[in-house]
């Protein structure tokens, strides 16, 4: 069911092999990991922001992280949350029409730039941000991540946030790499070259 609803929400995925040493999944070293970098809401933000942090699968504020809710046998399951506040193009081209019907001429640089900045500060703390939750499989015995999700952006983005979490890297892996780590025989990796 947890592989299910991973896959229901992006559709792809992208493999990476964990470099280095990590605290134990059951450790309180690894609950503080994930809390010092949680997600924080930026709903009253009254400017155009991008806030990213970890959350649990079962509480997406941030607030807690139990080892039950993240354990999928010998995994963990990771989520994070993104959230995006941004002024709508639609609403500046709506008031920038306005303001220049209004004055009778197209407004200057410096005017769009002031409009802009006023938009901001009148109507981006009634704007809720948009969400976005990513989830991940991790296999810490395997030093396997699966990261459900294709975007450039999101890929940085988590890796980012990973490093900072745990100060190890992440290296992506294609087809070649998971084959090569999984163990299969010599001569199915020479047929593999071939």
């Amino acid at each position: 069911l947890v592989l299910t609803q991973m896959f229901r929400r992006s559709g792809g995925t992208t493999a990476y092999f964990v470099e280095g040493k990590t605290p134990a999944t059951d450790s309180p070293s690894f609950a503080a990991a994930l809390t010092a970098q949680r997600f924080r809401s930026i709903e009253t933000a009254s400017s155009e922001e991008t806030s990213i942090g970890w959350v649990s699968p079962a509480d997406p504020t941030g607030e807690s992280f139990l080892v039950e809710d993240m354990a999928l046998d010998d995994s963990v399951w990771l989520r994070v949350r993104v959230d995006r506040k941004k002024l709508p193009a639609v609403w500046v081209g709506i008031h920038r029409t306005e303001a220049e019907r209004s004055r009778g001429r197209a407004l200057s640089a410096r005017e769009r730039k002031e409009l802009r900045v006023e938009l901001e500060q009148r109507l981006l703390p009634r704007i809720l941000p948009s969400v976005q939750l990513v989830d991940a499989l991790w296999h810490p015995g395997r030093k396997l991540l699966l990261l459900f999700a294709t975007s450039n952006a999101l890929r940085e983005e988590f890796q980012k946030l990973f490093v900072r979490s745990f100060g190890v890297q992440l290296v992506e892996a294609g087809p070649r790499e998971l084959a090569e780590r999984s163990g299969i025989a010599r001569d199915a990796l020479l047929y593999m070259n071939e």
